[in-house]
């Protein structure tokens, strides 16, 4: 899969990260322009996984139905053929497959392109721009210099959320939860204090029960709002416009006012909330800062956990283990943790009432979401872009400001023309940009983008670096696509 590493590799894009995003763009790549040349930089051994994929408790289901989750937008059925044939016969597009699978799926996106990927286990620690082009450090391996690169690089660990102290950093408290090492011995101890209350902590609700772990498993977060569990598949039509309200309090209104005309239809609250699935992030760039900033203070949590949802299997299981007391759901805010010999004591103020509740665990997992902010990142890339100024974070500090093709702004507000982000690194753009659908969408422009030149020259035969002529804006990959579709 990978090709024999000299002291200077050259290619055409260099993709750091090889998980969903990253795999599928080097696919998207090479279906455009077979003769283009890509390195892919992953710390992680195979293709495709990443965190998300490369799980293999088989109680880890996808959070979407299998109809939606081809990794193609122009091939809505891909996934599903490839279930059918390569998993299960009997597949439905309604049905929720295990995450384990989907990797498989994923992986197998550039099974038949390995030997023209140079695929490799190696960490990137800085970006630095040529006079054509841009050279990429390694950890280990060769420097890439490249015409193109793309930040691939998913969603960032959790900053800690309340601990600091060296006492504090024993064998009981683990401050990421996909550490190889979290859930160790787990099957001897008690109980588990597991903060945060969104997707993570239910991955790891079920990850403990397959660890035959028998104890009490608490969950504590400020709200103490777990996911939400998709129903029956229903429609609501799309009831958003650009003349809809443009503050968080409005729109809030225009959506009970949905629900509960929904309501007497006999239809829930969740196909009003798919229908703005497609516009939420036209929605977003409409909102003013002061009313994102809103949003994010006040309605984000609520709107977390009624539109990421969970399988209908998970979220049955998680509501058996809450009626029968094995898990127990808790809000408040951190105020101590101390540890001793035997065990934790955490206390939290209780959000309702202010009163200090103390919960004694033996072990505490930090299963809150992923950090956005970019100054707080323990990650050598991201502080090299931005300390040499090739990069910046977006004015609310929920990834890397970019512009609307995913080019990378400097320090100066400059879109870059070697330097481009997709998928979480542009959720202060998108906000919605963290799940298959949309991904795959902002992959297949990219790639558009990318590969839309007179001619790709396979970059080991060339004598000077040369920069492929792209066009300029999302629109016209877009409308490429549309023409290749209608060619086809």
């Amino acid at each position: 899969m990978s090709q024999e590493h000299t002291d200077l590799s050259t290619c055409n894009v260099a993709i750091i990260g090889g998980g969903f995003t990253g795999t599928t763009l080097a696919a998207q790549l090479l279906r455009r322009s077979p003769d283009v040349s890509i390195t892919v930089i992953e710390r992680f051994g195979q293709p495709g996984r990443g965190v998300a994929y490369g799980t293999q408790y088989g109680l880890h289901y996808l959070n979407v139905p299998t109809g939606s989750m081809s990794a193609f937008p122009d091939e809505p059925g891909h996934f599903l053929r490839w279930a059918r044939d390569n998993f299960d016969a009997g597949v439905e597009a309604g049905d929720f497959l295990p995450r384990r699978i989907y990797g498989q799926y994923v992986e197998s996106l550039i099974r038949d392109a390995r030997q023209k990927i140079d695929w490799r286990q190696d960490e990137a620690l800085s970006v630095t721009r040529l006079e054509r082009g841009a050279e990429v450090r390694l950890r280990n391996g060769p420097k890439v210099i490249a015409d193109r690169v793309v930040l691939a690089v998913g969603n960032f660990r959790p900053s800690d959320p309340l601990l600091s102290g060296k006492e504090q950093r024993s064998k009981r408290y683990i401050p990421f939860a996909w550490s190889a090492s979290t859930l160790e011995g787990v099957e001897r101890e008690c109980s588990v204090l597991l903060i945060g209350s969104g997707l993570t902590s239910v991955d790891m609700a079920l990850a403990l029960r397959a660890r035959d772990f028998r104890g009490r498993i608490h969950i504590l977060s400020r709200r103490g709002v777990i996911p939400e569990w998709h129903q029956r598949p229903r429609t609501w039509p799309v009831f958003w416009n650009e003349n809809s309200p443009r503050t968080t309090r409005g729109l809030v209104r225009l959506v009970r006012e949905q629900v509960e005309l929904a309501s007497k239809q006999g239809i829930d609250w969740r196909p009003v909330i798919d229908s703005l699935r497609s516009v939420t992030s036209q929605i977003w760039q409409l909102l003013p800062d002061a009313e994102k900033r809103r949003f994010l203070r006040h309605v984000r949590p609520y709107w977390e956990v009624h539109r990421h949802r969970v399988s209908p299997k998970v979220g049955n299981l998680m509501m058996y283990q809450v009626l029968r007391d094995d898990l127990v759901i808790h809000a408040g805010r951190i105020m101590r943790y101390q540890e001793s010999p035997d065990g934790v004591e955490v206390v939290y103020r209780v959000r309702r009432t202010g009163a200090e509740k103390h919960l004694r665990v033996d072990r505490v997992i930090n299963c809150t979401g992923p950090e956005t902010d970019c100054r707080r990142l323990d990650d050598p890339l991201i502080a090299s872009l931005i300390s040499l100024g090739l990069a910046r974070p977006d004015p609310l500090f929920l990834g890397l400001d970019v512009d609307s093709d995913g080019a990378v702004l400097d320090r100066d507000g400059a879109p870059a023309d070697f330097l481009y982000a997709v998928g979480p690194p542009r959720k202060g753009r998108l906000w919605e940009t963290t799940a298959v659908p949309e991904i795959r969408n902002q992959v297949a422009a990219l790639a558009a983008l990318l590969t839309c030149s007179t001619e790709v020259e396979p970059a080991q035969t060339r004598k000077e670096m040369s920069v492929p002529r792209t066009i300029h804006s999302v629109a016209e990959a877009y409308a490429k696509l549309d023409l290749d579709r209608r060619d086809a």
